[in-house]
């Protein structure tokens, strides 16, 4: 199992290793490029992914509600801890909160349970998608607006490719081509943009990470025993959750934290420290999920 968490996440260090060595060569603006990715690219493969899965909450009510309650429960129990982080409440809190449940967490969900494992993993990707571009972006910019939910083109890209998923509307060709190749840019540049930034980190921003990313996953593995206690769950439902809280932070944190300058480096180092660190708490994971 190892191998395959490797194979997972070693090519995320690879593109990140690529922008890096970049970035310490070049020093590029990535400013527009990442404004791009978060307004077009990414509300594309949102729409796209989910378009294209079977999404029921109804007929997984529990697990949907025990996804919402660990995200919510992750950030209470957080924020007393932010000032052990090194960082501020709207840099920690959403990298706590937010998962990479996308590049990382649909594979490995895939990986352990099968087919019968998308289920799950897809409303994990709705609920985490649609909690983190309101309630995450919302800490991030300090303030509620409103604007930021119903003008959020990531917010109604989910919504959209829920409904389209419910009502199995079948688009032409040309619009699920267009979107996929404007989606598919989405990962590869978001890495590069992370290695970028990385190499203007300074090594006070390195143990920041490494703080954050050790609190982060502790706090996480507390939170998810609180919410199992609180819904129990059983078999996959009940490992899915688990393997959802040991995840590494979401690469959108950065994006986010960039758009909003809210300590960007901070967030990049504990991204990518939190990804080498799921390389080793992922396998815990894994073990709870199966007993």
């Amino acid at each position: 199992m190892f191998s395959k968490i490797a194979s997972i996440t070693l090519p995320i260090f690879t593109i990140v290793l690529v922008g890096f060595l970049y970035g310490r060569r070049v020093k590029p603006d990535l400013g527009g490029a990442n404004k791009l990715i978060v307004d077009i690219a990414l509300p594309a493969l949102i729409f796209i992914s989910l378009s294209a899965k079977s999404f029921d909450p109804v007929s997984a009510l529990s697990f949907t509600g025990a996804s919402i309650v660990l995200i919510l429960l992750t950030g209470l129990i957080a924020w007393p801890f932010t000032r052990f982080s090194g960082a501020t409440m709207q840099a920690f809190l959403p990298c706590a909160m937010f998962t990479n449940v996308g590049p990382i967490g649909i594979p490995l969900i895939a990986l352990a349970y099968g087919p019968e494992g998308m289920a799950p993993a897809v409303v994990l990707l709705v609920i985490s998608n649609i909690l983190h571009f309101t309630l995450g972006a919302g800490v991030m910019s300090g303030k509620v607006d409103w604007r930021m939910v119903y003008a959020n083109p990531l917010v109604w890209s989910t919504v959209l490719g829920v409904a389209s998923s419910q009502f199995q509307i079948a688009f032409p060709d040309w619009i699920q081509t267009s979107c996929t190749l404007i989606g598919s840019v989405l990962v590869p540049m978001m890495l590069m943009s992370l290695g970028v930034r990385l190499a203007s980190s300074q090594v006070a921003d390195a143990w920041v990470g490494a703080r954050s990313g050790v609190l982060i996953l502790i706090i996480r593995l507390a939170a998810v025993l609180m919410a199992l206690w609180f819904i129990p769950l059983q078999g996959l439902e009940r490992g899915a959750l688990i393997l959802f809280a040991c995840l590494p932070s979401a690469v959108f944190n950065f994006m986010l934290a960039d758009k909003f300058q809210v300590e960007p480096n901070k967030v990049a180092s504990t991204v990518i420290i939190g990804h080498i660190l799921s390389l080793a708490f992922l396998p815990l994971g894994i073990w709870l999920a199966f007993i």
